[in-house]
């Protein structure tokens, strides 16, 4: 398969040298890169900046924004036969950025922000394909942070977005090694991994994808 994954936290700029952001190092994605390239699929990895080294093999797109991710993946989407959104898109932008450095001044600094392109709702919108009329049904994979009612709030993600799959986890996985994550295929039973190798993680979605495209 054609699988398009995106990776690492989205930077929305204040004015040239201070953004917004949040804390994902990218590790789930380029795990989920990796478990796709060894299962022998093509994969095509659209990445906000991170320390991380891509996997060989993998096409890498780097973006910064919300609104650059948004356009990588609108332009490859139509051409994938799956996309797992792991990347942490940034909720809000600024609404009106400078263009030159801020001075610091003694008075406060009041930022108004307005959201960003929900490409995770536009992806399930768009997906194409059915058994029905004999093509492959695109798949799209969703990630959901939650703090409370982690399983109610990720299954009406999967619901409301129209996905297939739901990988849902706590604010602690954010930047760490191993995680612990509830996924649930759409129709089936929530499988839940604690304290997880994101790296096995990685191979899970991947092996429920492979089942899915089935």
């Amino acid at each position: 398969m054609r699988i398009l994954i995106t990776a690492g936290g989205t930077r929305e700029y204040i004015d040239p040298v201070r953004f917004i952001s949040n804390a994902s190092s990218g590790r789930m994605g380029y795990a989920l890169a990796s478990a796709a390239l060894k299962a022998g699929h093509k994969v095509t990895l659209i990445t906000a900046p991170t320390a991380l080294k891509p996997p060989a093999g993998a096409h890498v797109i780097p973006v910064e924004s919300a609104n650059q991710m948004f356009k990588a993946v609108k332009d490859r989407f139509p051409k994938c036969d799956c996309l797992i959104m792991a990347a942490a898109v940034s909720d809000y932008a600024p609404t009106r950025p400078s263009k030159t450095k801020l001075k610091k001044r003694a008075a406060k600094l009041i930022l108004e922000l307005k959201p960003t392109p929900d490409i995770l709702k536009w992806a399930g919108r768009h997906k194409t394909g059915s058994r029905a009329t004999g093509r492959r049904s695109q798949i799209v994979v969703g990630f959901a942070l939650e703090d409370r009612d982690l399983r109610a709030n990720a299954e009406r993600k999967l619901r409301e977005k129209h996905l297939d799959i739901i990988v849902a986890n706590a604010p602690g996985a954010i930047g760490a090694e191993r995680s612990s994550v509830h996924i649930k295929t759409r129709g089936a039973e929530w499988i839940e991994m604690t304290s997880r190798d994101k790296a096995m993680v990685a191979r899970t979605i991947v092996s429920l994808v492979d089942s899915g495209a089935e």
